[in-house]
């Protein structure tokens, strides 16, 4: 061991001592490292032996016993020892303990280091503990804010999870609920509240609240709801930014329509087309007059899922872009045939792999009934939804592969032309698809609500009603000023499994 002479030299060793402690204290967030890194600077500088021992609170996860050196040979009676208890105010979380068998023992200069050492660390340890207190009451209060059970309907199953921010960080503001409305369709909500703590909490608890009166109170859609939502949050300046999507779902018929207001897009996952975002949009709420959110419909095929999120589970890394592919590919690794899409499959699947630097929430709708019609909002993903779905139900019809492809290259032109002369520059409006068998034929009947422009055939396109009645044994289009349709009957009794 070093001389224990009092000197300038000394000094500057406990000095340099109790920055560089001082630096370990502030530099990390992990506190068992923080507390090794201290041990092991008290032995390099002036002891055999440091053991620091902390008790946060009750829980085993905040208790932590370090040791740096070790036991001197010498007896314990020729050893000498400093024991400071790390106290602040009447809290106390420990002590530490240094020891040393070298003659003279420790000097006034090392016992003083000790226990300025002890009040730094007592001082972080105690604003730790107000820390976890604080998230903890969050976290409790958030909880308590989030649906107790989701809805039971036949043929639909919900399941959802929250995942708390890490102990290092605050609770947020994030929310997901869903409810039943008086005419049996499904009221959702996810969203997320600017900032953290317990603030965040008790304005997620306001603004959820809002959603529900907004939806029951006669909204006609979800673009409404959030205006009317909207207008709540900027009645409160004190509440901030929000980004919130709210949807409908109709069970009977397994129509979602929803809106969003500057929140994540919803994923669709289903059968051949993989997990895919839905369209999103809109401003947040609180920062504008109005959100200009739009409301987008899809109906979800039997065995799709469609995914509410909030950022957490795709910013925690900081790499957006990776953020949503990582979580796309969890969610079209959820099992196609696991019924209950049980909340176990969404810790399993979606938060796995993913640090939680941020909460985060997650909701899941899950079609387990068969689908009447179809209705979607005109857009080019619709195509290979249209075709995946025509598909799946067509399989159990027995037709050849080239029957089959025949008839999906039809349905994607048809629902391509929809789009195009339907709704050309007009974003809103709707498709729907049918799928029947009649008299030994299948029809699909392909309907969109806008009004066609003349047609006018070009070298480079216009090669699609060609191609449906290339592929169909019949092909009629009817239009009106209210909608046009497209009706595409293939005949069965050639391509029946015998």
């Amino acid at each position: 061991m070093r001389s224990l002479d009092i000197s300038a030299e000394r000094l500057n060793v406990v000095l340099n001592l109790l920055v560089r402690a001082g630096h370990a204290l502030t530099a990390s967030s992990d506190i068992g490292e923080t507390l090794e890194t201290i041990a092991d600077l008290c032995v390099q500088t002036f002891a055999d032996r440091c053991t620091i021992r902390v008790a946060i609170d009750a829980l085993e996860a905040d208790q932590f016993e370090v040791v740096a050196g070790t036991h001197p040979d010498q007896p314990v009676g020729d050893r000498s020892y400093i024991v400071e208890q790390l106290t602040a105010g009447r809290q106390t979380f420990g002590e530490i303990v240094c020891e040393t068998a070298s003659r003279g023992g420790f000097d006034d200069s090392i016992r003083q280091a000790v226990a300025l050492l002890a009040l730094q660390l007592a001082a972080v340890l105690s604003g730790r503990a107000a820390t976890l207190r604080e998230h903890r009451v969050a976290d409790r209060f958030q909880r308590a804010l989030l649906p107790e059970r989701l809805p039971e309907v036949s043929g639909v199953n919900f399941c959802a999870a929250y995942r708390p921010a890490s102990e290092e960080a605050d609770v947020g503001g994030d929310w997901y609920d869903a409810f039943a409305l008086d005419d049996g369709r499904i009221a959702i909500s996810v969203g997320d509240v600017a900032g953290h703590g317990i603030d965040a909490a008790v304005i997620m608890g306001e603004v959820r609240q809002s959603i529900r009166m907004g939806a029951i109170g006669g909204s006609e859609t979800p673009a409404a709801v959030l205006d009317y939502v909207n207008s709540m949050v900027r009645f409160r300046e004190s509440i901030g930014m929000v980004t919130a999507v709210f949807a409908i779902y109709d069970p009977h018929t397994s129509t979602l329509t929803y809106a969003a207001a500057g929140h994540p897009p919803p994923i669709l996952a289903y059968a051949d087309v993989g997990a895919r975002h839905l369209p999103t949009g809109g401003l947040p709420l609180g920062c504008a007059a109005h959100v200009e959110s739009v409301n987008w419909t899809f109906s979800v095929p039997q065995g799709a899922r469609v995914v509410f999120y909030t950022d957490g589970l795709i910013e925690n890394d900081r790499d957006v872009l990776a953020g949503e592919q990582r979580l796309l590919e969890a969610v079209g690794a959820i099992p196609r045939d696991e019924r209950s899409g049980a909340a176990e499959l969404v810790q399993e699947n979606v938060f796995a792999g993913a640090s939680n630097r941020d909460d985060a929430a997650v909701l899941v709708l899950t079609r387990l009934g068969p689908v009447p019609s179809y209705v979607f909002s005109a857009l080019p993903l619709v195509s290979p939804i249209a075709r995946a779905i025509v598909s799946n139900e067509v399989e159990p019809l027995g037709l050849s592969e080239d029957r089959r492809f025949g008839i999906l290259v039809a349905v994607g032109e048809a629902i391509a032309n929809a789009i195009e002369h339907g709704y050309r520059n007009e974003p809103g409006g709707l498709i729907s698809l049918k799928i029947e068998i009649l008299d030994d034929h299948l029809v699909l009947t392909i309907e969109d609500f806008g009004r066609w422009r003349p047609f006018v055939p070009r070298e480079e396109r216009g090669r699609g009603i060609e191609l449906m009645h290339a592929f169909m044994d019949g092909v009629q289009i009817r239009s009106s000023r209210e909608s046009t349709t497209i009706v595409l009957r293939a005949r069965l009794d050639e391509d029946l499994a015998s």
